[in-house]
């Protein structure tokens, strides 16, 4: 599973108030990097990144699923799980809701990110 490490160089990102939130996978842009804010299951929220777990290419929204276009790897839409391909999930990040807002926790270090 692609999930982010807990390590002292994790920054919080606010995202927004929860309730402007109401269409989910929603793009959310942080500096120049891509994601989506999806809930799971469980209904807990989660940024997943748009940097495809294989070759790092740009993960896009593609009819009911994400797709990376460089090799064609689906993600589903909820928990970024490889669907058509090897077992591999899009890198996932914790959200947390405080007072109505969101906030991402994602790691400046790219390498902690498998």
């Amino acid at each position: 599973m692609a999930t982010a490490d807990a390590n002292p160089s994790v920054q919080e990102i606010e995202l927004g108030a929860e309730a402007s939130f109401t269409d989910l996978p929603y793009p959310v842009e942080i500096g120049r990097d891509d994601y989506f804010l999806v809930r799971d299951k469980t209904g807990a929220y989660h940024l997943l990144s748009a940097i495809c777990p294989h070759s790092w290419g740009q993960i896009v929204r593609w009819d009911n699923c994400f797709m990376c276009p460089d090799h064609g790897w689906r993600f589903e839409l909820s928990e970024g799980i490889c669907v058509n391909g090897p077992r591999a999930q899009m890198y996932r990040f914790e959200v947390t809701v405080r007072e109505g807002q969101l906030y991402a926790a994602i790691p400046d270090d790219r390498t902690t990110w498998a």
